[in-house]
């Protein structure tokens, strides 16, 4: 998230915030952003969208990685391969300072290290558990 949040806002971008399909939900198409952490609307000046105006969004194309440009039915299986590649594509984007010729960037691989401190930094004071998951948070800290 960091390593997006940082793109965006050197690029000038709007961060989508897009969770759905998690591993951590077994409802497929709810978003798990809003389900763990309180609503935001900007992080330090980049715009965010992540709540349930994303499944009325149409993403513009053409995207990057180009992956992504596949017609839907084509698109649904994803291999590990496919993954490590974009992974590797997305981390030379960033790295390089540039821009993407792409409308839409999808950043849907693990990039940790991928950013500097300072973005980690201004995500984890933006971003904040819901207030129950605050709660159990404490409580697990409490009890060990």
């Amino acid at each position: 998230l960091a390593s997006a949040w940082q793109y965006a806002k050197r690029t000038g971008r709007i961060l989508a915030i897009d969770w759905r399909g998690s591993c951590y939900l077994n409802q497929p198409f709810i978003n798990a952003f809003p389900v763990f952490f309180e609503p935001v609307q900007a992080v330090a000046g980049v715009r965010v969208i992540c709540d349930d105006q994303l499944n009325r969004l149409s993403f513009p194309g053409p995207f990057f990685p180009a992956w992504w440009n596949r017609p839907s039915i084509d698109a649904i299986f994803r291999p590990d391969e496919q993954i490590f590649r974009e992974r590797d594509e997305l981390r030379q984007l960033f790295e390089s300072q540039g821009d993407a010729q792409a409308k839409t960037v999808i950043c849907d691989a693990c990039l940790i290290w991928g950013c500097d401190q300072d973005a980690e930094r201004q995500i984890f004071r933006s971003i904040k558990p819901r207030s129950e998951i605050q709660r159990r948070i404490e409580d697990v800290y409490q009890e060990h």
